[in-house]
């Protein structure tokens, strides 16, 4: 029993008393928290990526060849979602610059991508995203790129804005794991 009757508190006072314990505890609880529920830009794009010592059946369904990372980055983009596109972002700091985003480009780590990504599709909304342009991969193999029609609306003004995207890849690994990442997105008027 939670209060005993020789407390002499009317059953009302006790219900009170016992909604305002459960109505604090849900909100001091860590898992109720909103700041909880986020995860990390690294957090977020290794749930997607191969780590060390999972199976070959986990594995195979990173995409192999670099039209596999261009139509999920093509998905990622229409749908305003950054995952799509972080996961393919290796160990080395990408360049970005895109119109419509804040900074006006630089080479930023994975963290900073998520952010200046999730930023961009806030304060714009892509009416089309697609790839229209692919170079095959380079003579020795390494690297490629693809180039997407972008149009997007500004949340501010309303102002429709047409222009493309270049995405270059390159093939990050020891040459027993390798995988395609991103090496530079630039918006081009």
């Amino acid at each position: 029993m939670l209060f005993p009757d020789d407390f002499g508190l009317p059953m009302e006072s006790r219900l009170r008393i016992l909604l305002l314990g459960l109505v604090t505890a849900a909100v001091l609880s860590p898992a109720a928290s909103p700041a909880a529920k986020k995860a990390s830009p690294d957090a977020i794009a290794s749930q997607n990526s191969p780590q060390k010592g999972e199976s070959k059946e986990t594995q195979a369904r990173e995409p192999a060849g670099p039209m596999d990372v261009f139509a999920d980055i093509e998905r990622g983009w229409k749908a305003g979602e950054v995952d799509p596109i972080l996961r393919h972002f290796g160990n080395q700091k990408v360049a970005i610059s895109i119109q419509g985003t804040g900074p006006s480009g630089g080479t930023f780590s994975r963290n900073q991508s998520y952010y200046l990504l999730k930023d961009l599709f806030r304060y714009t909304l892509t009416r089309k995203f697609e790839f229209v342009q692919y170079r095959k991969p380079s003579e020795d193999g390494n690297e490629t790129f693809a180039v997407a029609e972008r149009h997007y609306q500004k949340s501010d003004d309303g102002q429709l804005i047409k222009d493309k995207v270049y995405v270059s890849l390159h093939l990050e690994g020891d040459g027993k794991s390798e995988r395609w990442v991103v090496d530079e997105i630039k918006s081009i008027r």
